[in-house]
């Protein structure tokens, strides 16, 4: 299916029925990082997976500003009338999902987010040296966004209210000590651990999220 946002035709699907739940994928991805994981969700959830623009099947650019996505995505959950909906947000994917769950307080009921960093102290230097680095210098855009744009103010990471659950890889190239700081800033945070995974592993074409997001969000 396809919902006009913002000027640009954004894709999407849903499957099953229930409270809604929203999943928004990372950059250099797109909504089909979910697919193992929507058919077991939509026994409990109406599951809505969402390309952003320039990705996937949506069209357009791949946005120049995090603010580009965070009204995408608002727009979005307003013109569906999903309001209240349950999130998950996978690296700038969960980004974008902070960012508007800090501009709109109860857009989401709850938020669960992964292997997210707010401010370049998250990363680890070897990942921002080699990978990050070099897609920079390819002016792959998605990149240029991550490294230049990743902040949250602690101001802003205090206005999340909604109940929160950050998990991060325990071999992820995003500190653990760091998503373990913002998810003490903000009021009703907590911090998941999985154990010998790295960035991708658990959340992209995995299963490994499932209990944990089922517990969280029932």
């Amino acid at each position: 299916m396809r919902e006009k946002v913002n000027g640009v035709q954004l894709y999407y699907y849903k499957l099953g029925k229930g409270t809604p739940l929203l999943l928004l994928h990372g950059h250099h991805l797109d909504g089909g990082m979910f697919d193992k994981i929507v058919s077991p969700l939509s026994f409990y959830y109406t599951v809505y997976v969402l390309d952003m623009r320039g990705h996937g099947l949506s069209e357009g650019d791949s946005a120049e500003h995090y603010q580009t996505e965070v009204e995408d995505v608002s727009a979005f959950i307003k013109q569906l009338g999903i309001e209240g909906c349950y999130c998950f947000g996978f690296d700038a994917g969960g980004l974008v999902a902070m960012m508007l769950a800090s501009q709109k307080q109860h857009i989401f009921k709850k938020l669960m987010v992964a292997g997210v960093f707010v401010n370049g102290a998250g990363i680890r230097s070897y990942h921002y040296l080699t990978e990050g680095m070099l897609r920079f210098l390819r002016l792959d855009r998605d990149s240029r966004v991550e490294l230049t744009e990743s902040f949250m103010s602690e101001d802003s990471l205090k206005r999340i209210v909604i109940p929160m659950l950050c998990v991060v890889g325990e071999k992820d190239w995003v500190k653990i000590e760091h998503v373990r700081w913002y998810s003490q800033i903000i009021p009703d945070a907590r911090l998941v651990l999985m154990p010998r995974q790295t960035h991708n592993s658990y959340a992209v074409k995995s299963l490994k999220l499932l209990d944990l997001m089922e517990d969280f969000f029932k």
